[in-house]
């Protein structure tokens, strides 16, 4: 009687996780995308990504969209590197006025002058990820004239301790004095670098691998011949560097015909080379002229809001499971118990709200395990399905 109860419960339990997963949105819809967006990408839209980017890298299939490498396992762009591979592909948007019929493919908005804008994206190493920052993510650009001179570079790349963290370096192509002398993209020598800050989240930490990160820039251009320029970015709405008393342009930028911010690079380089094959991720990629924030922490169903849901993957998997334990406010550990289809509990282990987590089902039969998560409280909070085959 005591197995056929447990079996009743594993099936109830199994349907009542299986019609959630259908429910469940994603944690950004760009159908909803907030006030102030110029152009959104969540990789939902089933439009190739040559009909949106001015410029798309595929790099012989290591930069394409899948399904179930976004977050909340939606549709993403999915990045893999080779062993000792430099570029890895990395999508090019255009908004604003261009200088090209070229830069200009599919421009947003391609009428108006930006000065002033934010751009957020998601990123995600894949678990097990060894090597530490790839070098380059992103970059908002002013892309001055047809040769892709660049009149500014808002990078946003990995460096720090042990290239631990994302940090910001600023770059002009154009004098104090206001005047264009870069002549090409990556014109090293005629540009004036405006000060390197690394961030305070070690985000490229190879114990942070499978875990996903928001990333937020904002860059405003100088007032003409005014040290009033604007760079900062925020990891998971934590304001993580920022300088505000930049030289841009000089007075570049009081010609109106002249070009302002007019590009943003979501990129994949790595200028040593991945030690290793191994992938990372992107989703919900964002260019505003308002903060965006990375508001994932609730999902809407419905119109009822939900908290987020325990994570594993893979799934199915052969033994070991990863396992991303949602935040409960508590800011204490948890207890993740792993009970099979007879509700028999099979391993427990402590982690971290937020944090990726292993479990080792090595030694299980083949099968489907439930798992939970217990607060300090005796409250089951979360539970998933996961399959080993």
């Amino acid at each position: 009687m005591r197995t056929t109860h447990s079996l009743t419960f594993a099936a109830v339990l199994l349907c009542a996780m299986l019609a959630s997963a259908t429910m469940r949105g994603q944690c950004f819809d760009c159908a909803k995308a907030p006030a102030g967006t110029i152009f959104c990408d969540d990789f939902e839209d089933g439009l190739p990504l040559d009909q949106k980017y001015f410029e798309v890298n595929t790099n012989n299939g290591d930069c394409i969209v899948a399904p179930s490498v976004g977050r909340d396992g939606t549709r993403g762009l999915r990045i893999r590197w080779q062993k000792g591979e430099v570029g890895a592909g990395g999508l090019s948007k255009s908004f604003g006025r261009t200088p090209s019929s070229y830069i200009g493919r599919h421009a947003a908005s391609p009428t108006t002058t930006f000065t002033d804008i934010y751009w957020r994206m998601d990123v995600r190493m894949q678990p097990g990820w060894t090597g530490a920052g790839p070098a380059k993510l992103s970059r908002a650009l002013v892309l001055a004239n047809g040769n892709w001179a660049e009149g500014m570079m808002a990078h946003l790349w990995s460096g720090g301790a042990g290239d631990r963290y994302l940090g910001m370096d600023p770059a002009s192509g154009i004098n104090a004095s206001g005047v264009l002398v870069s002549t090409k993209y990556n014109d090293f020598d005629n540009l004036r670098w405006l000060g390197w800050k690394a961030g305070r989240t070690d985000m490229f930490n190879d114990a942070n691998a499978g875990r996903w990160y928001c990333v937020e820039g904002h860059v405003r251009l100088n007032t003409p011949s005014v040290n009033d320029g604007v760079f900062e970015f925020w990891i998971d709405d934590t304001l993580q560097a920022g300088s505000y008393n930049l030289n841009w342009h000089g007075n570049w930028n009081a010609d109106p015909a002249n070009m302002a911010i007019n590009a943003v690079f979501f990129e994949n380089y790595w200028n040593a080379g991945s030690p290793v094959e191994q992938e990372r991720y992107f989703d919900n990629l964002v260019i505003s002229t308002a903060r965006i924030g990375c508001a994932c922490q609730t999902t809407s169903v419905g119109g009822v809001s939900e908290a987020p849901r325990l994570r594993v993957f893979p799934n199915p998997m052969e033994g070991m499971v990863w396992v991303e334990v949602p935040g409960d406010g508590s800011g204490g550990s948890m207890e993740v118990r792993v009970h099979d289809v007879l509700g028999r509990v099979v391993l427990t282990q402590s982690a971290c709200p937020g944090s990726i987590t292993p479990f080792d089902l090595t030694h299980e039969p083949r099968g489907l395990y439930v798992l939970s998560t217990v607060n300090a409280t005796g409250i089951v909070r979360e539970r998933a399905v996961v399959v080993k085959k």
